[in-house]
């Protein structure tokens, strides 16, 4: 064994940490590796079907200066907006008002637009000048059916609860404060009115207007024709409308002239 040999047998594997930085070392290494068919030690395995990696270089274009991953990612960008243009409505009144296929509005009903709806005319032309889709046209008319349709729920809750209040009777009672209005009112008159009716509240507060008319209007009698009626004389009087109680006092009133 050589004295080489020793010292090296002594030294033990060579640590890489330990080894430092020689190009000139590193080219001779590799000089060597190629004589002998080797491959370089620092020349990775290259897989022929990876894509090749995007160059860093900067292409000066005017003022500018934009590497060829920017520039793919501006043309991709350009070509989808492209795409996106060439696909929308060529008129306002091109865009269809419908809402988006997988819209469950509250209650599950069904919302239907007018399509003579001076407000939805304004959303098109809108949705045209934005440059919107009819994807996104659809979905900004969903969101407005999805309003309407909770407060048209709300109000058909409070009317349920409401009509809960009056009592099984409640349409019964609603029908002839309607046509007491009307008698009173005429037509034209009484249907602002009559759309008042919507609370057992405004059920109750008619009803005894109703009874004060009704009231004052049979004490009016002249001793020679008729005399006062006795409402506490009338069976079943609290529970009669206001047709059955005029009835009733007509009748009661004949019997005692």
């Amino acid at each position: 064994m050589t004295t080489e040999q020793r010292h090296a047998a002594l030294r033990g594997p060579e640590n890489p940490r330990a080894r430092g930085h020689s190009p000139a070392v590193e080219q001779r290494e590799a000089a060597a590796a190629r004589a002998a068919g080797e491959p370089p030690k620092d020349q990775a395995a290259v897989d022929p079907a990876a894509p090749a990696a995007a160059s860093t270089e900067k292409l000066k274009v005017g003022k500018y200066e934009v590497s060829e991953a920017e520039l793919a990612g501006m043309m991709t960008r350009q070509a989808a907006e492209d795409l996106r243009k060439a696909t929308l409505p060529a008129a306002p009144e091109a865009y269809k008002a419908e809402l988006p296929a997988d819209l469950q509005l509250p209650g599950g009903v069904e919302y239907k637009f007018d399509q003579s709806n001076p407000s939805l005319v304004a959303a098109r032309n809108w949705a045209h000048a934005k440059g919107l889709s009819q994807d996104e046209f659809s979905q900004v008319l969903g969101i407005y059916a999805t309003h309407e349709a909770q407060q048209n729920a709300a109000l058909a809750e409070r009317s349920r609860q409401e009509v809960a209040k009056a009592g099984v009777n409640a349409p019964q009672r609603v029908d002839a404060v309607s046509r007491f209005i009307t008698a009173e009112m005429g037509e034209a008159d009484a249907a602002p009115i009559r759309a008042t009716i919507v609370t057992d509240a405004h059920l109750r507060f008619y009803e005894k207007l109703m009874n004060k008319i009704s009231s004052q209007g049979a004490a009016s009698f002249s001793q020679q024709h008729r005399a006062a009626p006795d409402a506490g004389g009338i069976p079943g009087y609290d529970n009669m409308s206001f047709e059955q109680r005029r009835f009733a006092q007509d009748q009661n009133a004949a019997r005692r002239r």
